[in-house]
């Protein structure tokens, strides 16, 4: 017997997606080194599913949370990726019954454009504010193998997902 009871918004549970960006983000920064920032982002992927399965405010809710956890772990300016998540969410939540996330191809391309997108609008700068700690890795190297990165490991993830969350994604969305 359980003694929280984690709601469901639209069948999403939003506590064990919560507990997965955790875990991913943790992972990310704590056991899988990644020369000069050019790591995957699950969290990305993590907003992408919950806009794509609920409504946009728990998704910038998501993108809130998941941004902090990455910003917390990280070490660097605290906000930033919070940003580009929430900016993430925002962008893809009306184009979410467009795209079909269901095959590979078009999610690995979604999360591709949201992560290089989110890095370079928001992230180059504050780095070239504070300074860009690789000086023999540019930036712009960087975030395109976090984003080809990002990308590859999407599906995997999205089925990671639906697993814990219980069931395919495609039955279950709402608008």
């Amino acid at each position: 017997m359980s003694f929280v009871h984690a709601p469901n918004f639209g069948g999403l549970n939003f506590l064990k997606v919560m507990a997965l960006g955790l875990v991913l983000t943790v992972l990310q920064g704590a056991a899988l080194p990644w020369p000069g920032g050019a790591a995957p982002e699950p969290a990305v992927i993590l907003v992408v599913y919950v806009a794509w399965r609920s409504e946009k405010w728990l998704a910038v809710l998501a993108a809130f949370f998941l941004g902090l956890f990455r910003d917390a772990a990280g070490g660097g300016l605290l906000g930033a990726h919070q940003v580009t998540l929430i900016l993430s969410a925002l962008i893809f939540h009306p184009w979410r019954r467009v795209i079909p996330l269901e095959a590979a191809l078009p999610l690995a391309l979604c999360v591709f454009a949201l992560t290089l997108g989110g890095n370079l609008l928001i992230l180059v700068p504050l780095l070239t504010l504070s300074g860009w700690p690789w000086p023999n890795l540019s930036p712009f190297s960087a975030f395109l193998v976090s984003a080809l990165t990002t990308a590859l490991s999407a599906p995997p993830v999205f089925w990671l997902i639906q697993r814990l969350t219980g069931g395919p994604a495609s039955s279950r969305r709402h608008g």
